[in-house]
């Protein structure tokens, strides 16, 4: 797993951390309606914010901490906001994240999941109970 968080922070081919704001060179075109449209005090509905989900500009808001969608099986990435596939900051990939630098959290000498974050967590279906008996007649 370490490997893995190595990876993201910018431990890769592209030398890029996939955290938006972390290290020099990260995303900065994230597919995020808060990151990309400008605080203006103007409230815009959703094609309102097209004009800037299709420039090529910057986001002008940095969404420090969120993870991008990441590099394609072959290391490529295109920091281009239209490529949600690269850019956006899903719900799924960040709670991933998060629940690994928590697991790894504190020393290394207490291992990993040192805060029960996946032990807690009871399972979905109860057990199933045990077979049957061999049928005899």
């Amino acid at each position: 797993m370490f490997w893995q968080i190595d990876y993201i922070l910018g431990k890769n081919p592209r030398k890029m951390s996939y955290i938006v704001g972390f290290g020099n060179h990260y995303p900065k075109h994230v597919h995020h309606r808060g990151a990309s449209i400008p605080k203006n005090k103007i409230k815009y509905n959703c094609k309102g914010g097209w004009k800037w989900r299709d420039t090529s500009k910057p986001n002008p808001n940095t969404l420090v901490g969120a993870m991008a969608a990441g590099p394609d099986k072959h290391d490529g990435f295109h920091d281009v906001r239209t490529n949600y596939n690269y850019t956006e900051p899903t719900l799924a990939g960040n709670a991933g994240l998060v629940a690994a630098l928590v697991a790894l959290s504190g020393d290394r000498t207490t291992g990993i999941d040192k805060n029960t974050i996946f032990s807690s967590v009871p399972p979905m279906f109860p057990t199933p109970p045990p077979p049957p008996a061999p049928w005899k007649p």
